[in-house]
């Protein structure tokens, strides 16, 4: 019980000194962002996406039918030229979360199914990671 308060306690105050510099730095980095638009440079440049496959779960086998359901996490990384600020004005922001319809995304879907795509969520919420070298 005493670990669980020192970590609770730390993680809120780090969120409290966090918190306005992610709401302004948030706000600057979608003012003139346009989710259509990819987010290169120059539009020559090549944009690279990686992709990755994890199994959570095997959550049935049908040998009959021959269907295999799972419950997997499928994750995309690519760098987003128009996305990215100086961690020195932005103390202890070292990431920030958006929804996909405000941010660029690329068009991937992984599909392997004998049914329609209707429970197939495309994107879901993830955070936008400050790295110092990309690739």
């Amino acid at each position: 019980p005493a670990n669980t308060t020192v970590a609770i306690t730390l993680f809120s105050a780090s969120s409290l000194l966090s918190g306005p510099h992610q709401r302004f730095l948030l706000r600057e980095l979608l003012r003139d962002y346009n989710p259509m638009e990819r987010p290169v440079a120059n539009d020559s440049q090549t944009l690279t996406v990686l992709f990755s496959f994890t199994l959570m779960q095997i959550m049935d086998v049908d040998e009959k039918n021959q269907i295999l359901t799972t419950n997997a996490w499928l994750q995309m990384q690519w760098y987003d030229h128009y996305l990215q600020w100086n961690q020195s004005e932005y103390p202890g922001v070292k990431n920030l979360r958006f929804t996909p319809d405000q941010v660029w995304t690329p068009d991937i879907l992984l599909y392997n199914r004998y049914e329609s795509l209707d429970h197939t969520h495309r994107y879901t919420q993830g955070p936008l990671q400050f790295i110092q070298d990309v690739f």
